[in-house]
């Protein structure tokens, strides 16, 4: 089978502060993207990789690909506004003869090869699969006016994390129907799953990894840079 693999590094990382986009940002001596893109090179998989930036990155990336010798690395897309319409143009990129996909964000630079296996094992057992922890603290949904309307089980929950792995057939079918609602607007979903979902298909949860941290603040900078052994 053909892994294609789908890395969203197209945000713009407001709540990281810093003076370029999150996935140049610098751990140690490379950007975060370049990390992530050496573990997804070094699977033995995943057959092809696009990455989808944003559109002022796109000579950034270019050359990033280029210094890292990222050879898997089929394409170099521009971003959309959300980061399903930047899913959703890397969709557009992939090889036609890819049979599964994996969607990665670009700034989880420490996803490993027992991962990247498991999810795909699992997507290509059940169709669609997500990497996930369970979640630890208790849990409160709050109602209007900051009272509390529940405590939720926490043993049914779930924190979610990437990559995320899909049958292409049922990936490409779900952000069509996403993309042709009703109401000509897409569907909104924060992440890829939850499009899959909604086609009724039942998504399997395999265990991430507490190392496999996005970065999204300075202070999450710092926990890589622990992680990573860089200063």
């Amino acid at each position: 089978m053909k892994v294609a693999a789908i890395v969203a590094a197209a945000g713009k990382g407001e709540r990281m502060k810093a003076k370029t986009h999150k996935a140049f940002v610098g751990l140690g001596k490379d950007p975060i993207l370049s990390h992530t893109l050496r573990a997804l090179e070094a699977s033995n998989t995943i057959g092809e990789v696009i990455i989808v930036v944003h559109q002022s990155d796109l000579p950034k990336a270019r050359l990033l690909v280029k210094k890292g010798k990222f050879g898997k690395v089929k394409d170099i897309v521009a971003g959309g506004k959300r980061r399903m319409d930047s899913v959703k143009n890397g969709l557009d990129a992939l090889s036609e003869d890819a049979d599964f996909v994996i969607v990665h964000d670009g700034c989880r630079p420490f996803v490993d090869n027992k991962m990247i296996n498991s999810v795909i094992d699992a997507a290509d057992t059940f169709g669609a699969a997500i990497t996930a922890l369970p979640v630890k603290p208790t849990i409160k949904q709050v109602e209007r006016g900051n009272f509390v309307a529940a405590t939720l089980d926490r043993s049914t929950l779930v924190e979610v994390q990437t990559p995320q792995a899909f049958r292409k057939d049922i990936l490409l079918r779900a952000y069509d129907r996403a993309f042709n609602a009703v109401t000509g607007e897409p569907e909104e979903a924060t992440d890829d799953a939850v499009l899959v979902e909604r086609m009724g298909i039942k998504v399997k949860v395999v265990d991430g990894s507490a190392d496999n941290i996005k970065i999204t603040t300075p202070e999450d900078l710092k926990h890589a840079k622990a992680l990573a052994g860089v200063k």
